[in-house]
């Protein structure tokens, strides 16, 4: 694997102990009308409102359009359809030379192109015309829902070492709305996408950790740790939040620096578009405005800190069992448990075992105890509940059915009133019946009642439990999803804020093909997958590559493609559709927890590494190390290997 050359991100802990403590988020002077302009998108013009700016010089406003509240969305993408023709006629007289007889107005939009702007200025400009709507009364609305918060996220970013000033992110990703969505898939307090969430969370019909604030923290606090570690910097990291962490990296090698400043006004990806040029710039004036709301809006009545306590789930039990065994309101359980998804609340799902169920404020353990006794052991199943029915998959049985399935094979073949030499093909569709109970199982002579459960470390345990009155304030205003009026939506010209959002993989991998047409072979690659990608025969390619019969190509090496048969865009497209399913399919059943630094060992390989914690992927290790060349690594070399856990997806 190529060593990255620029810079070998730290692997320890960003914070360590004897640090000097330096301010992490540089506000450089080249960035300052930008950070000005988005300070006036969050403070000074409301949704009601927009700028008609220039999209690479944001110090140029052409003009601040206000919307009747009233206005459908078509009116109002007509009226901004409208400005952006009457200034584009404005540029060309100016590239015409046409300077006579202007306005006030419109002399200060020439002259804010300077005495040496010529004709192909202002034609250039025409193209860059773009609408921002206001986040002013939204940015507001922010401040009052994130004092719920601010504790839990604080805590969890002191604990994961990720500076304090990320906590004003969510200002910028969802205003601190639970459950906020975004058009392009993005959802929850920290608008994690699905591809990207499903690293660190559970993401799926059932359970939506994305929405839940406590998870979703700390799901973030590990991205953002991922992506220092990957770029060195919390400036690169924090625009890899939107971005993803390889475009950042062709970024460094491209200009050579880390500079966040020369990144942001000089790098052209492809993709780097207006969003990811300008996210570091909204956070930082999302951290102004955050550090200084008063300033800015004036004093902010802010909701209480909200406080609760997870218990974790022994069984599968449904929600309205628990309301009954807690003595929990449901709308209060709900409020607080925003992750389950419509099929829990429905009734048609249990809440899963092991899902950390949280109640209202701080009972004691004798509290939690008697609920556990409340709660009859019919009412708690050893598996999920089904849809009643199940297609028989390659390889299935019916004892391997019932034992996914949480019932007993005789209960099964009753079930589909079939005999014990009955056997099923794949395809044929098998009855399901409900999952045993506790109390069924005990009368079968198995296991029975689960061990007791203990609360996990209160949030607050220092606050009262909260007032149900506010617990149903929060659920109206801030949980469920809002059904706000068109004159509150952005418009389709807008692209930042709120619905901004990781949209980068996690992979920092470049999959794509070298000019030389040449590739680096990355982890789970074999010759055979780029005969397939490319169409061309294993052997032509060992021919081409001057390889022996039965030599392998190993992690890093570089392999010349025969691209005759497919573009090199087509085959770094089945290439990276590999790795995203390979991915997937893994995180499908795995989350990651945290990372923990290893020092390389005599003899030590990456396979090697990788089987003796807890059977990494080999692929997974060379993402949290894409700097070292395992093929060359000495003794004593500090490595960042992910802290990986099964979770449950039923």
């Amino acid at each position: 694997m190529a060593a990255f050359g620029l810079l070998l991100a730290p692997l320890l802990h960003p914070l360590a102990a004897g640090a000097e403590p330096v301010d992490p988020f540089a506000r450089p002077a080249e960035l300052e009308a930008d950070v000005r302009f988005w300070i006036r998108v969050y403070t000074e013009v409301t949704t009601d409102q927009g700028l008609l700016h220039d999209d690479w010089n944001l110090a140029l406003v052409y003009e601040v359009l206000r919307f009747d509240p009233a206005d459908s969305q078509a009116e109002r993408e007509r009226r901004v359809a409208e400005a952006k023709a009457r200034y584009s006629g404005l540029l060309k007289r100016f590239a015409a030379g046409s300077t006579d007889n202007l306005t006030p107005h419109e002399t200060r939009i020439l002259h804010a192109f300077g005495a040496a702007a010529g004709p192909r200025d202002f034609r250039d400009a025409i193209e860059r015309i773009r609408f921002q709507l206001g986040q002013a009364d939204r940015f507001h609305e922010g401040l009052i829902r994130a004092a719920a918060w601010e504790k839990h996220i604080a805590r969890t970013l002191t604990q994961h070492g990720v500076p304090a000033e990320i906590a004003a992110l969510p200002h910028v990703e969802s205003s601190f709305n639970l459950a906020a969505y975004s058009k392009v898939g993005a959802a929850g307090l920290w608008q994690f996408m699905p591809s990207t969430a499903k690293r660190f969370m559970r993401v799926d019909g059932v359970v939506d950790q994305r929405l839940d604030p406590y998870s979703a923290t700390e799901a973030a606090a590990n991205l953002m740790l991922y992506n220092y570690h990957l770029l060195g910097t919390w400036p690169l990291a924090v625009t890899a939040y939107n971005h993803g962490p390889g475009g950042l990296r062709r970024a460094q090698e491209e200009l050579g620096t880390s500079d966040i400043a020369v990144i942001v006004k000089r790098y052209q990806g492809k993709t780097f578009g207006f969003a990811s040029r300008n996210f570091y710039v909204a956070f930082l004036a999302a951290l102004e405005v955050d550090r200084h709301a008063e300033r800015y809006f004036g004093p902010i009545t802010r909701l209480p800190d909200t406080d609760s306590t997870p218990v974790e789930l022994p069984d599968y039990i449904a929600v309205d069992a628990l309301a009954r065994a807690f003595k929990v309101d449901m709308g209060a359980l709900r409020v607080l448990n925003p992750a389950l998804r419509p099929p829990i609340w429905s009734g048609s799902r249990l809440v899963p075992r092991g899902y950390m169920l949280r109640l209202p404020g701080t009972p004691p353990q004798a509290e939690i105890a008697a609920a556990w006794e409340r709660l009859p052991q019919a009412q708690r199943y050893l598996a999920q509940r089904n849809d009643g029915s199940h297609k028989v998959r390659r390889g299935e049985t019916l004892a391997s059915i019932a034992a996914v399935s949480g019932v007993s094979l005789p209960r099964l073949l009753a079930a589909n009133g079939w005999n014990g030499s009955h056997a099923v093909a794949r395809g044929d569709s098998v009855r399901i019946p409900l999952p045993a109970s506790r109390a069924e199982v005990a009368s079968g002579a198995a296991p029975g009642a689960p061990p007791a459960v203990a609360a996990a470390a209160p949030a607050a345990p220092e606050a009262a439990v909260q007032a149900l009155p506010e617990l149903e304030v929060m659920a109206e205003r801030y949980v469920r999803p809002p059904a706000e009026p068109v004159s509150a939506r952005q418009t389709g010209s807008t692209a930042l804020l709120p619905a901004a959002a990781p949209t980068g993989s996690s992979d920092p991998t470049d999959y794509s093909v070298a000019a030389d047409g040449t590739v680096i072979v990355q982890a789970a690659e074999t010759l055979g997958h780029y005969a397939d990608w490319s169409g061309i025969g294993s052997q032509a390619l060992r021919t081409l590559n001057k390889l022996h019969k039965n030599a392998m190509v190993t992690l890093g090496r570089k392999v010349k493609l025969d691209l005759s048969r497919v573009s090199a865009e087509q085959f770094a497209t089945a290439r990276r559709e590999y790795h995203r399913r390979l991915q997937e399919e893994y995180f499908a059943g795995h989350r990651i927890a945290g990372t923990e630094t290893y020092a390389i060992k005599r003899g030590d390989s990456l396979w090697i590494i990788a089987q003796q914690h807890a059977d990494l992927p080999v692929w997974l290790v060379a993402q949290y190390n894409p700097d070292v060349d395992f093929n060359d690594v000495r003794p004593g070399t500090a490595i960042s290997l992910p802290r990986v856990e099964v979770i449950n997806r039923q």
